[in-house]
């Protein structure tokens, strides 16, 4: 029997009769057991398996059995029959070490790698990353306690959620969260990245504060150099007019995706995009205001581990461990695939939040950057880089997994009644 990682297997021995229909010879899981309606068992295998099960009913009267809508009653005479997962049967564990990273030089394009993982991470409030996390929810009640939680009017003033930067009212806001007692969350000061989602085409970007207050560190009538890229790679500076609404001109001929700050204003209310005149659709912008700018982090020292990934369970990631010691956000992870720069949407322990309740602790080892895998990323050349920051510890020794949730299973859906 094979426990997996993080998980508890219980056993039942007893020579007693097992009181509840059984399934031999296959994983399953009761999904209904409910007196007056037809029992529902998922059974459960990897792409590709045959299985040969026996049912067990447990002196229940079951009269007819169906397998994904399909009568199958020879099940019900206690004999076993030859079962045929679908899919592709996986070559490999789809829980595997993949190898150890080895130290090498900085990088050239060390900065390119943080900014990846630095836009592909947010630092909305834990509770905005759980709803995200568990995705929508069909029961009515989860629902209205859902909205409960997130329309109210605190946790709108609070300003947690980039989202509020984005939903054309000027009474929302996005700034950094700082608690009685509990330390300013910024890392060196903070940095406002802004990611289009896509390579946009803009005539200009509006970024509006409302104040003094909010504009700072900045003041009004003084140049910011921002920054604007397609790629990480490549960044082009533009002069901002400081003010209480900043208008970044571009040339729609030339589009953008990434534009970040030195620093970042202590509070927006609402960021606008322009093209001929027109206000552009701003379903996919991101934003973050925590992380370090890279020139307060730089890269000292890093590893390097690069594989070719030739099947891709289905829920399937990169889970790169740091193993030691590296300091509190002294090191971090990205990766190229194929050259194209992939960042860690999340992280164990967890990027930086703007805190509605408690914080992110704080902690200076065993961090995990986690990396969701595509079927693009198939039979492409996957180079895993750790750096180790300016004020990092080089303690550690990364090593990178991949795994899935859930279980790659295929499943058989039987109904008995």
């Amino acid at each position: 029997i094979e426990v997996l990682p993080f998980r508890s297997t219980l056993l039942l021995a007893s020579y007693a009769k097992f009181s509840e229909p059984s399934i031999e010879g296959c994983d399953y899981e009761i999904v209904r057991d409910v007196v007056g309606k037809p029992l529902k068992i998922n059974l459960l295998a990897f792409p590709g398996e045959k299985k040969n099960i026996t049912f067990h009913d447990a002196e229940h009267n079951f009269q007819k059995v169906m397998m994904d809508g399909k009568p199958i009653n020879e099940l019900l005479k206690g004999k076993p029959i030859e079962i045929i997962f679908s899919g592709t049967t996986l070559n490999e564990k789809y829980h595997r070490k993949l190898g150890d990273m080895k130290s090498i030089p900085v990088p050239a394009d060390a900065e390119a790698l943080y900014e990846a993982t630095c836009f592909a991470a947010d630092n909305n409030a834990l509770e905005a990353r759980s709803l995200l996390r568990s995705g929508p929810t069909k029961i009515p009640q989860v629902q209205k306690a859902r909205d409960a939680f997130f329309t109210q009017q605190l946790f709108v003033d609070r300003g947690l959620w980039d989202r509020n930067l984005f939903d054309g009212d000027l009474k929302t806001s996005f700034y950094p969260s700082r608690r009685q007692g509990r330390m300013d969350l910024r890392i060196n000061g903070g940095a406002f990245r802004l990611d289009l989602g896509a390579l946009t085409s803009l005539d200009s970007i509006k970024i509006i504060v409302g104040d003094e207050q909010a504009l700072q560190p900045f003041k009004s009538f003084e140049a910011i150099r921002v920054q604007t890229s397609v790629d990480l790679k490549t960044w082009s500076p533009i002069l901002l007019l400081a003010g209480k609404a900043m208008v970044l001109q571009l040339d729609p001929s030339k589009p953008i995706r990434y534009l970040r700050f030195p620093s970042s204003p202590e509070k927006i209310l609402e960021i606008e995009g322009f093209v001929n005149g027109k206000a552009v659709n701003r379903n996919l912008w991101r934003a973050s205001n925590l992380f370090s700018a890279y020139r307060s982090m730089t890269a000292k020292a890093a590893f390097e581990h690069s594989f070719v990934l030739n099947e891709i369970p289905k829920g399937s990631y990169l889970a790169v461990a740091l193993n030691g010691t590296h300091g509190i956000e002294g090191a971090y992870a990205a990766l190229r695939v194929n050259g194209k720069l992939v960042g860690a949407p999340d992280r164990s322990l967890s990027y930086r939040s703007n805190t509605w309740e408690y914080p992110v602790p704080s902690d200076d080892s065993n961090y995990t950057y986690y990396f969701p895998l595509t079927e693009e990323m198939k039979g492409a050349k996957i180079e895993v880089v750790v750096m180790v920051m300016k004020e990092g510890i080089a303690k550690f020794n990364p090593e990178v997994w991949i795994t899935a949730y859930p279980i790659p299973h295929e499943k058989k859906e039987l109904t008995l009644y």
